[in-house]
């Protein structure tokens, strides 16, 4: 396993999901900036309203821990790989699509629910969106990952 490989493979990755939930936030309307979204939670700044923060801090905080998150799922697939339990083909995609998926949904709504100054969204249409986005996470670090390897 080879750790620099799946840092590039999770930047790559992440930067496809993060593209893909900006894309989603485009084309409908909702709030699916997962940087803002993420930067505004942790940084407890969310606008009276209930708008997201677009504060340098906010998206610094946000980008930041979103790189590292992409990294540790990175890091838990590259072990899955070394280990064969999964291989880094279209099968593991989807596999490993669905499974980050669903953890990311728990993750986020116990998130949005704990937290005492949530954003104003639809968190159904940011859910669907998270979820959809792993798929996109998984193809570009598998991609990144095998291209870097070959």
């Amino acid at each position: 396993m080879n750790i620099f490989e799946l840092l590039v493979a999770s930047i790559a990755g992440t930067s496809l999901m993060t593209l893909f939930m900006y894309l989603m936030s485009f084309l409908t309307g909702y709030k699916t900036k997962v940087i803002n979204v993420l930067g505004t939670l942790l940084t407890f700044q969310t606008k009276p309203s209930g708008e997201l923060s677009y504060s340098p801090l906010a998206v610094a905080v946000g980008t930041v821990a979103h790189y590292a998150v992409g990294f540790a799922f990175a890091l838990a697939y590259g072990w899955l790989w070394s280990e064969e339990i999964l291989q880094p083909n279209l099968w593991g995609i989807l596999i490993l699509g669905t499974v980050s998926g669903i953890l990311a949904v728990i993750f986020w709504w116990s998130f949005f629910k704990i937290h005492p100054k949530s954003p104003d969204l639809k968190l159904s249409a940011y859910l669907t969106a998270i979820f959809l986005a792993h798929y996109f996470f998984v193809a570009g670090v598998v991609w990144c990952y095998n291209f870097l390897r070959s």
